[in-house]
């Protein structure tokens, strides 16, 4: 729909966006699927989102798809954007003879609209290292890869001077589409990464800009939108991010009425026989039919507190209990999939690091490596997280607290001061520690239990059986583990605000349309790691 977008925001670039989705999302539903079909639209189907006026403005340009009329989009200042058209009339029968040569020479032009679309791509000028690999359907050298993508570029260019992200999307796409073996970003176990050309999308808009740098004639600007949204809601945008039962309907067969009572019965038993009614196959059970009723009363508006749920529903802060809540709501099972992942991931990624230092944060990569080589007992799981909190130059603290391997909840209450986002804090150093317990909103409220990776799982499936963003101080990191390990891979959308980029240090604020460059950075050269 990125075609879509534009031609809507061509013709009224001060739509807030909040009424630009409503307005694709709309146009989706009626059957919009390229910008081809915007001359069928009528009135009637754009009045539920935006006003007459606005309506008879987008239909007055998008009928001009119909006609030999094309239109190219002049960027003026950053607020105003002219739309300037070109229309062939057919000549008069009087003059037809004598001009009809040269109005067609001087007026015929060409839709350049589309040409993406149609983009050839020049293999025939690749280096050989790009034909040998598409032959044999290998990877391709970084070396051959980055000259293919300049010879690409230039060839793009001579159509127009700066393309579009969603023209090198469709360029992207379709070099992948042809040769996946080759390009797709995929990793040996067969785990698609984010989209499965990122890779090659972010590198091709990366020499874009790179050429066009200082040339002000080929820039694209946009008008700059200000949102009107309070600033007070941050659960809205990672809601149902990656989710497929983030609000189910009530089971057949049950009432609302009914369900209370099963959650009432729960509630008593925890009561009287504590976390280790658990066990028991009944409640298992229960905790399966009443999945809807958790869902409704955490997604409720304004959403309740972790107290008040835990209060409700005491046995979701169980982690098998949070774990089944998971995989109802993703379709994952969350600690299979997180002990595969470290199991082979996890490796992977210690060997890379073992074997390229490289960047302004080898020196603590060194300094964890060194610490996890002299312990003879230790749990690679740690050491992977440390490893990709001091790639992002994230703080340990921002994701995993320390405290006295003796230490109760109690205690930790009493001596640390927990933050609201959620926290794994492990009993004894955290390379060596075999118990954790889980924080949410400054109380704990998960554990003491065994099995760091377990904690890991619990944490990380909290974010999502909470409505939680990731806290901005392990942003990074956490949409690491959530593409790399779990393979949750949305194209847009984040459950990160914020983020602390790696280079300056700041905190930057996350667009949500966008997938995280750093971490599809560090993915690439992890996939081009584990196959070259």
């Amino acid at each position: 729909m990125e075609d879509i977008k534009e031609a809507v925001l061509a013709v009224l670039p001060s739509l807030p966006e909040e009424k630009v989705q409503m307005l694709l999302n709309n146009l989706a539903s009626i059957g919009v699927e390229s910008k081809s079909d915007l001359q069928f639209i009528k009135e009637e189907d754009l009045l539920a989102n935006i006003t007459p006026i606005q309506c008879r403005r987008l239909l007055s340009a998008w009928q001009t798809l119909d006609q030999m009329e094309y239109v190219t989009l002049t960027a003026v200042d950053h607020s105003d954007i002219v739309l300037s058209t070109t229309t062939e009339d057919p000549p008069s029968s009087e003059s037809e003879n004598t001009t009809a040569s040269s109005s067609n020479t001087s007026r015929m032009s060409v839709n350049l609209s589309f040409w993406h679309e149609n983009f050839s791509v020049p293999w025939n000028r690749m280096p050989p290292g790009i034909a040998t690999a598409i032959s044999l359907e290998k990877r391709p050298s970084a070396k051959d890869r980055r000259e293919m993508l300049r010879i690409l570029v230039d060839e793009m260019r001579l159509t127009e001077p700066n393309p579009s992200k969603s023209q090198c999307q469709t360029i992207a796409k379709m070099i992948v589409k042809q040769h996946p073996k080759s390009f797709a970003d995929v990793m040996r176990d067969g785990t698609v990464i984010c989209s499965g050309y990122g890779s090659l999308l972010t590198q091709l808009k990366t020499r874009v800009e790179h050429v066009n740098r200082g040339n002000a004639l080929s820039r694209r600007r946009k008008p700059k939108r200000v949102s009107d949204a309070p600033e007070d809601i941050a659960r809205g945008p990672a809601d149902q991010y990656g989710c497929v039962r983030w609000q189910p309907n009530c089971p057949p067969g049950e009432t609302v009425v009914g369900l209370e009572g099963k959650k009432t019965e729960m509630k008593d038993l925890y009561h009287t026989e504590g976390p280790a009614g658990a066990e028991r196959g009944y409640v298992i059970q229960l905790m399966k039919t009443t999945y809807y009723l958790q869902r409704k009363h955490i997604n409720a508006c304004p959403p309740p507190s972790v107290s008040e749920l835990k209060s409700e529903w005491p046995y979701l802060f169980i982690p098998r209990e949070l774990y089944s809540h998971f995989n109802l709501l993703t379709d994952i099972n969350i600690l299979g999939k997180m002990e595969q992942a470290m199991e082979e991931k996890g490796k992977l990624i210690l060997r890379f690091f073992q074997h390229r230092p490289a960047g302004t944060s080898a020196d603590e990569v060194g300094r964890i490596l060194v610490k996890y080589s002299k312990e003879e007992k230790c749990d690679p799981c740690p050491c992977v997280i440390l490893l990709l909190m001091a790639h992002f130059k994230e703080k340990s603290e921002g994701l995993i607290l320390q405290t006295d391997v003796f230490s109760t909840a109690v205690d930790v209450e009493r001596t640390i001061l927990l933050p609201a986002s959620p926290r794994l804090i492990v009993l004894g150093d955290v390379l060596t520690a075999t118990n954790w317990m889980l924080s949410i909103e400054g109380h704990v409220v998960v554990g003491p239990h065994q099995n760091i990776v377990a904690g890991l799982a619990a944490l990380f499936a909290c974010y999502y059986a909470f409505n939680l963003v990731y806290q901005e101080e392990a942003s990074n990191t956490l949409e690491f583990i959530q593409r790399c390990f779990l393979g949750i891979n949305p194209t847009s959308g984040t459950k990160a605000t914020k983020w602390i980029s790696p280079r300056s240090g700041k905190v930057q604020e996350k667009r949500n349309s966008n997938v995280n460059l750093h971490v599809s950075a560090l993915l690439k050269r992890l996939m081009d790691f584990e196959w070259l």
